[in-house]
């Protein structure tokens, strides 16, 4: 798994021995990237269900100016500390990022209390953890720390896209499909 834009673009990062940490395809990563492209540059960007940390190790390749990862598992947020220590001493700040290790609503507190505002959030839970997808998004509006104006990326399972559209249907959305695959990007302009 390699890095495919940015400064960092083509450095391989670690992925995991088991399959309990599924890694967002290069070609997800890179539609995303392609469509949020105009937006990454200084953003606080949060990545949910990090995992390897790809997506979040992409944006701040992409010029991101803050990058949060949250990650609950023990195993994956270690393959996520050493995924970022393969670009750390090539950042100009370590400032940049922080790691998360706790649930996603716990973290979401945390961000809260920190005063952050995040333009753009990346949510790819296990597929099979439904109620997180309906749980995640209202939360991430709720929660007040959204900026106003946000993009959130949600990678999904195709048997959930009606699902999803439900989710979503209070705001701007286009679903995306790639195989078994989809991102439904929502928008709040």
């Amino acid at each position: 798994m390699k890095i495919i834009g940015g400064r960092f673009k083509g450095r391989k990062l670690k992925t995991p021995a088991n399959d309990a940490v599924r890694p967002t395809l290069a070609k997800i990563r890179e539609a995303f990237f392609d469509i949020i492209g105009q937006y990454i540059q200084g953003s606080c960007f949060l990545d949910l269900y990090a995992g390897t940390g790809a997506i979040g190790i992409e944006a701040l390749s992409r010029g991101a100016g803050m990058v949060y990862f949250v990650e609950s598992s023990r195993d994956a947020s270690t393959l996520l500390l050493k995924n970022l220590a393969l670009i750390k001493d090539n950042l100009l700040d370590n400032n940049l990022y922080r790691v998360i290790r706790m649930d996603v609503n716990r973290a979401i507190e945390k961000i809260k209390e920190a005063n952050a505002r995040v333009d753009i959030a990346y949510i790819d839970p296990p597929y099979e953890n439904t109620e997180a997808y309906e749980d995640i998004l209202p939360l991430l509006v709720e929660s007040r720390i959204m900026n106003t104006m946000f993009i959130v990326g949600v990678e999904h399972d195709r048997s959930m896209k009606d699902v999803m559209g439900k989710i979503v249907s209070g705001f701007h959305f286009k679903t995306y499909g790639y195989g078994d695959t989809c991102l439904t990007v929502v928008r709040r302009n």
